[in-house]
C-alpha cells in the first residue's frame, strides 16, 4: 500500500480511533480492488439512513462512532429517512420507529453530517461538480453524478461512504479513473417521453448489462431529468456505476452489442399492470426537481384527490423549501395530495397490505416495493398516476 503522511497517522491513532478504523475500511476497499491507493474526496453521501434498514446494529456502530469523537472531513448529506419529519403520521410511525430514527439522525449530525434527508443532493444540497472526486452511497444519484454530472465516485455502501467522509479519502478503483470507457454497447433507438419510461428503460438495461458499463445510443431530446429516472432504474437492476452517452465518439469502438425494443418496455408494464383501483399513489423516486412540482402542481389545479386514495409526491428538504416559498406545496396539498420530504415509500415503516394497490411512475420504487411489502405493485406514466388518484 502506498500511504500518504495523512494516512499513516490516521492508522496510527493520531486522529482517534474512529479515524483509525475508518482508514482501515477503505485501505482494505482499496487492495479488494488491487490498486492498493487512495484518492482524496471533495463531498460524500451517506446511505442506510431509515431505521427500517440498519435496525439497532447500525445504530451501536453509529454510536460507538460517535462516542469516540468522530467528524467528518468534507461536506457529506444524509440519504432518505424513514417519514418525514414534520408528517410522521403520514407513514404509520409507531412511537419505538420514531425514537430509533431520529436517534440514527442526530448522531450522524454529531458526526458533522448534514441532515439533507435525500437521495437526490445534487439539486441544490451536494452539488459535485465535472470532474470533482467524491463517496457517494445510493444507487440512483451515484449512476447519476458518473453519468450526468460528470464526477468521479465508487459504488459505496453507507458504511464505506460514512468512512471516506471521515477520512476524506475513498478506494482508487475504475470509477476514479480519467480513462474509464464503455464495456458494451446498447443501442435504443426508442420513444421514449415519460419519467416512467426512461425508468423502465435504465431497468432494462440494467437486466441485459448487470454488470458492464454500458455505451447508450438513445434518440436525442433526453434532459438530466430523463436521465435521472434512467440512472434509478439503471441502479435498481445492475451493478454498475455509470453510463456513457455517444457525445466523443466511443460509437466507433468495437463492443458487444445489445438492443432494446420498445415491445420490452411494454413487457415490464404489463408486468405491473395496474387492474384494479390503488389505495396508495406514490411520485418522487427519485425525489422530484422543483419543475416537476411545478407541472404536478398544475395538473392538481381545481382537482381533488378521491377519499380513498392516498396521493404522496416526494422531494428533498432544499427543494421544498422553495416550493413552499412559490406556493407550491400550498397548490398541492389544496388537491388533497400529500408533498413529502426527508423520505422515500420504499425506506418507510407504512403499513401495506395484500389487500393495498400501490400505483408508482417510477421502476426503482416498484422494484423495491415488491420485495418489501406484500402489497399489489403497479406502474404507469407520470399523469396516469396522477388522474388514477383523482376524482372527475
Amino acid at each position: 500500500m502506498r500511504l500518504g503522511k495523512a494516512e499513516e497517522l490516521m492508522l496510527r491513532g493520531y486522529y482517534g480511533e474512529s479515524c483509525k478504523k475508518a482508514i482501515k475500511l477503505i485501505l482494505t476497499i482499496a487492495d479488494s480492488y488491487g490498486c492498493g491507493t487512495t484518492i482524496k474526496i471533495r463531498s460524500a453521501h451517506v446511505s442506510g439512513v431509515s431505521y427500517k434498514n440498519i435496525g439497532d446494529p447500525g445504530i451501536e456502530f453509529l454510536k460507538d462512532m460517535s462516542r469516540e469523537g468522530c467528524k467528518v472531513r468534507v461536506k457529506t448529506t444524509m440519504n432518505p429517512c424513514g417519514f418525514d419529519l414534520d408528517k410522521p403520521w403520514l407513514f404509520d410511525v409507531d412511537e419505538p420507529f420514531f425514537k430509533k430514527q431520529m436517534e440514527i439522525i442526530e448522531l450522524l449530525k454529531s458526526m458533522g453530517v448534514e441532515p439533507t434527508l435525500s437521495c437526490t443532493p445534487y439539486y441544490a444540497d451536494n452539488k459535485p461538480r465535472k470532474g470533482d472526486h467524491v463517496a457517494w452511497a445510493e444507487s440512483s444519484a451515484v449512476v447519476y453524478v458518473n453519468s450526468v454530472i460528470g464526477a468521479y465516485t465508487n459504488r459505496e455502501s453507507g458504511p464505506s461512504a460514512l468512512a471516506a467522509a471521515i477520512t476524506g479519502r475513498t478506494a482508487m478503483t475504475k470509477e476514479h479513473k480519467e480513462d474509464r470507457g464503455p464495456e458494451v454497447k446498447v443501442e435504443a433507438p426508442l420513444a421514449v417521453r415519460d419519467c416512467a419510461d426512461w425508468g423502465i428503460l435504465g431497468y432494462l438495461i440494467g437486466l441485459k448489462v448487470p454488470s458492464q458499463v454500458p455505451l447508450l445510443l438513445l434518440r436525442k431530446g433526453y434532459t438530466r431529468e430523463s436521465l435521472k429516472y434512467l440512472a434509478a432504474g439503471l441502479g435498481t437492476s445492475s451493478s454498475t456505476s455509470m453510463f456513457l452517452l455517444d457525445e466523443v465518439g466511443w460509437s466507433s469502438r468495437k463492443l458487444e452489442e445489445v438492443q432494446i425494443d420498445q415491445p420490452e418496455i411494454a413487457d415490464i408494464y404489463d408486468r405491473w399492470a395496474l387492474t384494479r383501483t390503488p389505495s396508495l399513489v406514490f411520485i418522487g423516486c427519485p425525489h422530484c426537481s422543483l419543475g416537476e412540482l411545478r407541472a404536478i402542481a398544475e395538473r392538481l389545479r381545481g382537482r381533488k384527490v378521491k377519499k380513498d386514495v392516498r396521493l404522496l409526491i416526494s422531494t428533498s428538504r432544499s427543494v421544498y423549501a422553495e416550493a413552499a416559498r412559490r406556493g407550491l406545496v400550498a397548490a398541492i396539498e389544496r388537491a388533497g395530495a400529500h408533498l413529502v420530504k426527508d423520505t422515500c415509500l420504499v425506506v418507510s415503516p407504512i403499513k401495506l397490505s395484500k389487500d393495498d394497490v400501490v400505483l408508482t411512475d417510477s421502476a426503482k420504487a416498484a422494484h423495491y416495493a415488491e420485495t418489501m411489502t406484500s402489497s399489489n405493485i403497479s406502474i404507469g406514466k407520470r399523469w396516469r398516476c396522477i388522474e388514477e388518484a383523482l376524482g372527475s
